[in-house]
């Protein structure tokens, strides 16, 4: 294949501080009551949250020893993360039952945020690592939203806190299902069998008689009240006691955040609140059956999704902000049934093609001199086939020339037997994300630019005058709009080619840069510590934060070796923006990925085509 001439180009980018044999398939059980600690058998992991707690006594058995697990406390700012070990030994399940009680509630008049119930793919990035959950439109994946699930698998939300629309489909307070990342459905409060809120309806006010949304009458409603089985929260606040501790029972007590655990009045946020029994089950073909205080919710003969089958972890998740709850579980049952056949994954696609992966289930492993593949109904080759631990992965790739558009739905067809000689057959679709295409002529030839000298240029700017956490803002600070450069500038000597000669320091090695403790993907338990960002702070007034309304501009040329669909990623807190083009310093340069407005360090990946 002929390759264009691409060899460098100039970035820029700015970045705002701010699951036997044939025959036999046998259902697997497994019971967890909580009643003895769970920690020192290693029955779960935390790597994204340190929230999570196990009580002895006060479970939904009653009596004594009777333990339950916290996710999270009624108190702000909590995040709790729990990855439980493979309760299968790495069985393909295709279909499950999973139960648990639950007791929610005792914080704040509007709740937040709430939590998920997750069987995640047994390599979903939640497994090993915090904040890598779905997202909403202004907070993608990877995010920090535990009650939207995991990225992959059936996430099952408790959302009690409205967010960002996902998709252009606004997020509402209830439960949502996602199937890998994609949301599939919408509870909304009040919740019973019948209110479904689909991603092609209208959202909320738009929505008609097509489902109903009133979430306000439905906060932290007593057990006894008559609307109380359509509430997301399982009993009312303590108005009864004195939280405060003042000595007094008055209005304040009851938005007393919940002390630690070994506080004496620990128990009284829970005074008003039951457990509720909770089930999610997946049926072999696909479908999700949810009920939630002993009412069916999702539609007669369950959700239809497009789950299938895999080895998998069950996670639970949750989280608390400014507003909050307290999220606790007890006697977790789980009903697993095993796949007897190869199990077809998903297709996970780019401009210019997929990968699918095809998993080994027991006697059934995949014969890769049979596999027919097919995109669009058209007979394709795979440009790749490699086999890992029980997963053959199965990529191709078109020329960079006949990209897919973005936006289009594409179909997979594939067949294969396993060494057996049994048939499997599975058909997956995928659609193309949004991307951009980088002409050639953004490319200079490799002469022009040093290639012995790796790194960027930095330069730093901060202002007295308030970073509104938006880019355009960003912009104009840059360019002096918002007040002279507050930053050490003292040995920003260096300058860009064709613009400044001098305000930019030189970076010759990793862009890992934080304002305080360790943050972001890239920490020193990881061989990589944080830095501080070069020229901030500088002469900062007395009683102005050190560290805020700054932003970082940092050039670079960047080596891309062939045509091809590239997928880059920032970590930001809050806001960034990558641009490109024969002067990406240019405010109208070609915007390959941004995220735009506030939030904690977290992920944002974006995909271009170079042709």
């Amino acid at each position: 294949m002929k390759q264009n001439p691409i060899r460098a180009l100039a970035f820029r980018i700015t970045f705002a501080v701010w699951l036997g044999a044939l025959a036999t398939v046998q259902a697997a059980t497994n019971i967890l009551d909580f009643n003895t600690d769970p920690v020192p058998t290693g029955l779960y992991t935390e790597p994204g949250g340190q929230s999570a707690e196990w009580i002895p006594q006060g479970g939904s058995g009653g009596g004594t020893n009777n333990g339950f697990l916290v996710v999270t406390r009624a108190a702000n700012g909590q995040s709790g993360q729990l990855v439980f070990k493979d309760l299968e030994a790495g069985l393909v399940v295709k279909a499950f039952k999973f139960e648990c009680d639950l007791r929610i509630g005792g914080g704040t008049d509007r709740p937040a945020d709430g939590f998920s119930v997750n069987y995640a793919s047994f390599d979903d990035p939640a497994t090993t690592a915090g904040g890598q959950f779905s997202g909403t439109d202004n907070e993608p994946a990877p995010s920090g939203l535990a009650e939207e699930g995991t990225q992959t698998g059936l996430a099952i939300g408790f959302d009690t806190w409205q967010s960002d629309p996902i998709l252009g489909v606004q997020d509402v307070v209830g439960l949502s299902v996602r199937v890998d990342g994609a949301l599939i459905a919408q509870f909304p409060v009040p919740i019973r069998q019948g209110n479904t809120f689909l991603p092609t309806m209208p959202n909320p006010p738009n929505q008609g008689t097509q489902y109903t949304y009133d979430e306000v009458p439905y906060r932290n409603l007593a057990t006894n009240d008559a609307n109380y089985r359509f509430a997301l929260q399982t009993g009312a606040r303590n108005t009864t006691d004195d939280l405060n501790g003042d000595g007094v029972v008055d209005a304040t007590d009851v938005d007393t955040e919940q002390p630690a655990s070994t506080d004496p009045t620990y128990a009284l946020w829970w005074k008003n609140l039951a457990w509720e029994r909770f089930t999610s089950e997946l049926t072999e073909d696909g479908h999700v059956i949810i009920t939630w205080k002993g009412q069916e919710i999702t539609p007669v003969g369950g959700l239809a999704t497009s789950f299938t089958p895999r080895p998998g972890r069950i996670i639970l998740a949750g989280r608390t902000g400014g507003a909050r709850e307290m999220h606790q579980v007890d006697n977790i049952k789980l009903v697993t049934i095993p796949a007897d056949t190869l199990v077809i994954g998903p297709a996970t696609g780019n401009p210019l093609g997929f990968k699918i992966t095809v998993i080994d289930s027991g006697p059934a492993i995949a014969n890769t001199n049979t596999i027919v593949l097919k995109l669009n109904n058209v007979t394709v080759t795979p440009t790749s086939v490699s086999q890992t631990n029980g997963v053959t992965t199965i990529a191709y790739t078109a020329s960079p020339s006949s990209p897919l558009p973005p936006g289009s739905s594409n179909q997979v067809s594939l067949t294969l037997r396993d060494t057996r000689g049994v048939l499997a057959t599975g058909n997956r679709s995928f659609v193309v994300g949004a991307y951009q295409t980088i002409p050639g002529s953004f490319a200079v030839p490799a002469s022009s630019v040093d290639t012995n000298k790796s790194g960027f240029l930095m330069r730093p700017y901060q202002t007295v005058a308030a970073q509104p956490n938006d880019l355009n803002w960003t912009e104009e600070q840059l360019n002096g709009l918002h007040g002279p450069n507050i930053a050490d500038t003292s040995g920003a000597t260096n300058g860009v080619p064709g613009g400044a000669s001098s305000g930019y320091y030189t970076r010759d090695t990793v862009l890992n840069f934080d304002v305080g403790t360790g943050a972001g993907n890239f920490q020193a338990a990881g061989g990589f510590t944080d830095e501080a960002f070069p020229g901030i702070p500088g002469p900062i007034p007395p009683g102005t934060d050190t560290t805020a309304n700054s932003t970082e501009e940092v050039v670079t040329w960047l080596y891309l070796p062939a045509a091809g669909a590239y997928t880059m990623g920032v970590n930001s807190d809050d806001g960034f923006k990558v641009t490109t083009g024969n002067n990406p310093k240019d405010l109208f340069a070609l915007n390959l990925g941004q995220f735009n407005g506030g939030r904690g360090a977290s992920d944002t990946l974006f995909t271009f085509l170079i042709n």
